[in-house]
């Protein structure tokens, strides 16, 4: 499959940009490289440096387009699909890759050229990194409804209503090199006293100190710019930041690169108690 880009904005409309008109894609820039600055310190006497770390650079991607027919509305479109100060999603397909990556629109401007009007695009994606576009998730812990309509219930026997997938772990397997955060939800079916999710392979822990309600829910974020904890009571639906009851020692864990084996546990009632992880894979370049 050629390539072809899609562009959202922040009104969620979308544009797309491939070898065809209206929007025929000339060039494009930014998709295929890694960058980042090393750091290191020289010491008085030393023999070259000590590396300390490696910061990874924000990702510029340029496009530049070419419109053919109605030049008037369709660079109008242009303009309102790009916005200054504005932010958006870029997604990329070609053969079997399908990523996307959010970026600032930086400017949009006219490019010289014998043949047909051309604009050239630059975004800014101060995060570099590329994520699958649909998200990952594992229910560690569920319930499976038993019943359909029409609904018969034998007198003498009844009817289950459901049957609860009792698997407490879930692997995950990061094929990328880079480590990446992911959201974990726990939803309470009775009273349960203290959630966790624990890392197998790394010995990490995540633990809240919280005495969770019949359908109350705990959401974690672990993610690199974003780490948080919500209660949602189900007596007021209400979101409540309870980052202050994060257990001393605990980790907002991360999905590293390989294999990584995920146990959720409770120190009261776990069997009332269920887990489901969600994340986006993360990659360096397509």
């Amino acid at each position: 499959m050629y390539k072809r880009i899609v562009c959202e904005s922040y009104l969620k409309e979308k544009i797309t940009f491939t070898y065809v008109f209206p929007f025929f894609l000339v060039s494009d820039d930014g998709f295929h490289e890694v960058s980042g600055t090393v750091s290191g310190i020289k010491s008085a006497f030393a023999i070259g440096e000590n590396y300390i770390d490696t910061s990874v650079d924000k990702r510029v991607i340029t496009l530049v387009v070419a419109i053919r027919d109605n030049k008037i509305i369709n660079r109008q479109k242009l303009y309102r699909l790009f916005p200054l100060r504005k932010k958006g999603t870029l997604y990329y397909y070609e053969e079997d890759i399908a990523r996307k990556i959010g970026y600032v629109v930086e400017d949009i401007k006219p490019v010289k050229s014998k043949i047909y009007e051309q604009y050239q695009i630059t975004l800014i994606c101060h995060n570099p990194y590329f994520t699958d576009i649909e998200n990952n998730v594992y229910q560690m812990a569920t319930w499976k409804p038993c019943f359909k309509f029409k609904l018969s219930i034998p007198k003498a026997t009844g009817i289950k209503f459901g049957t609860k997938n009792t698997t407490s772990m879930a692997t995950i397997v990061n094929s990328s090199n880079i480590e990446f955060g992911m959201t974990i939800t726990f939803t309470a079916n009775d009273v349960v006293t203290n959630p966790s999710l624990f890392n197998v392979d790394t010995r990490e822990e995540l633990k809240i100190e919280k005495e969770m309600q019949v359908g109350d829910k705990i959401i974690v974020t672990t993610y690199r710019q974003n780490k948080n904890i919500v209660y949602i009571p189900a007596s007021t639906g209400i979101e409540e930041n309870i980052n202050n009851l994060f257990v001393y020692g605990s980790k907002f864990l991360q999905i590293h690169t390989g294999s990584n084996t995920f146990r959720y546990n409770a120190e009261k009632n776990v069997d009332s108690l269920e887990a489901v992880i969600e994340y986006v894979t993360e990659y360096e370049a397509v």
